[in-house]
């Protein structure tokens, strides 16, 4: 499959994402924010099937990804869109032991190394934001990785599923829990023209449309392959907010983050772009996905 047609506007929309959620929860609450944000999203994908499914899958998945918008917004309070991007691009590397668990795919031994490198650069990258309420920031984002990468593994297992129902019903009952929970954190919202663009992009380009083009390339391809493509964002964001800023990323921020790049990339070295290799799955062969 040819995942260009999808990978190139997902992105385009993911990178300046991280902008817009950036200003809008910086003035309303994040778990009110994402809730809304969530509803908006569901509510035309809704028009479009015209069906939701509400069972044991669709809530754990909504469950996982509430949590790592969540903490994705809350995380953004404190560090930079750039920094909220690299660090929520680490997704592959806690993807691969999370899949080994859930679904029993065993890593390759490019995968583990490339990983490996992965890590280091993740570390490196880390150290300056190892303080005050940065380090609160990057913890955050890390955790919502975390969710992020269980999601992905996750939703491999509703793969036979149609991709636009399990993307309505994740959306739409996750923005429920969010907006039930929200009186606890906070449900105050800035009612102006700002936070409405801001509300309004990343519910739709940057909320329903980026969720469906991901979850459609994660319905025909690994995520290792996937996520290497699609780590042009971290870099991209990167590059946008240097130019914002009138700054050069510091030592810390390049080397992280090309041996993150590296790392996740030799990950991927002897796959390729291609098709789907078939994989040994304790005992018995299986068409590897995420």
């Amino acid at each position: 499959m040819n995942i260009a047609k999808y990978l190139i506007p997902y992105i385009i929309f993911s990178t300046l994402a991280f902008y817009f959620a950036k200003d809008g929860v910086e003035h309303s609450s994040p778990v009110f924010f994402m809730g809304v944000r969530y509803i908006i999203a569901g509510l035309p994908l809704l028009l479009l099937v015209r069906k939701i499914v509400i069972n044991k899958d669709t809530v754990i998945l909504a469950l996982l990804t509430s949590i790592s918008s969540v903490l994705w917004g809350y995380g953004l309070i404190y560090v930079s869109p750039s920094e909220s991007a690299v660090l929520s691009y680490s997704m592959p590397i806690f993807s691969l032991p999370i899949a080994l668990f859930l679904i029993k795919e065993i890593p390759q031994k490019e995968e583990i190394a490339g990983l490996a490198v992965a890590s280091i650069g993740l570390g490196i990258y880390s150290i300056p934001l190892m303080k005050g309420f940065e380090l609160e920031g990057a913890i955050l984002t890390l955790v919502n990785a975390i969710f992020w990468a269980s999601y992905t593994v996750y939703y491999r297992k509703m793969k036979d599923m149609d991709p636009m129902v399990v993307n309505t019903s994740q959306l739409l009952i996750g923005g429920l829990m969010m907006l039930v929970v929200s009186p606890i954190f906070g449900a105050q919202i800035a009612f102006t023209a700002n936070e409405f663009t801001d509300l309004l992009f990343v519910s739709t380009l940057g909320g329903s449309v980026t969720f469906l083009l991901w979850n459609v390339m994660m319905k025909y391809e690994k995520v290792n392959k996937v996520t290497v493509a699609s780590y042009s964002i971290p870099i991209f964001t990167t590059a946008i907010q240097s130019v914002l800023s009138y700054s050069i990323p510091s030592f810390y921020s390049i080397s992280g983050l090309g041996l993150m790049t590296l790392g996740i990339g030799l990950s991927r070295v002897k796959g390729g772009i291609g098709k789907v290799r078939p994989r040994k799955r304790l005992g018995q062969i299986h068409k590897s996905t995420v």
